[in-house]
């Protein structure tokens, strides 16, 4: 018999989702942002928007895909014409598909095992490996030692 899925049930999950996410969002923003605040800011409202769909999000094949495609939209938006904080980024993202420039910076960067790199972006691992692949061939000095 399924078990029906009472509101308070939902709200947990969400709060879980916001425990563990929070602090990874911001340092995904914090790599992209100058200013603090605007990290907090694009976080905050990233996972505003998704508490006010969580139940349309929870709906979806990966809800963490959701979410992680709301933020980054809005750090694009919080770093606007401003470019991201290291220029090193903006080669990054400017010679690599966005999909392939979160994972280094996610798992070279900022030190994501490729594992909680694909769960926060809501991909499956091999699909991070590949990324990093690419990677790897466009831009080695990104990759290579870990640090873009």
């Amino acid at each position: 018999m399924p078990m029906e899925v009472t509101a308070a049930a939902v709200d947990l999950g969400f709060a879980a989702f916001v425990e563990r996410n929070t602090p990874r969002y911001l340092r995904y923003a914090r790599a992209h942002l100058p200013a603090e605040d605007a990290s907090a800011a694009a976080v905050t409202a990233t996972l505003a928007s998704a508490r006010n769909s969580w139940g349309l999000i929870l709906s979806r094949p990966c809800p963490a895909a959701e979410v992680w495609q709301e933020l980054r939209l809005r750090v694009g938006r919080q770093a606007g014409g401003n470019g991201p904080r290291d220029p090193a980024l903006a080669v990054l993202y400017g010679q690599l598909p966005d999909g392939s420039a979160d994972s280094v910076v996610l798992c070279c960067r900022l030190g994501f095992d490729v594992s909680e790199a694909a769960e926060l972006m809501g991909v499956e691992t091999p699909a991070v490996e590949a990324a990093l692949a690419i990677a790897r061939r466009a831009l080695p000095e990104f990759v290579e030692g870990g640090h873009p």
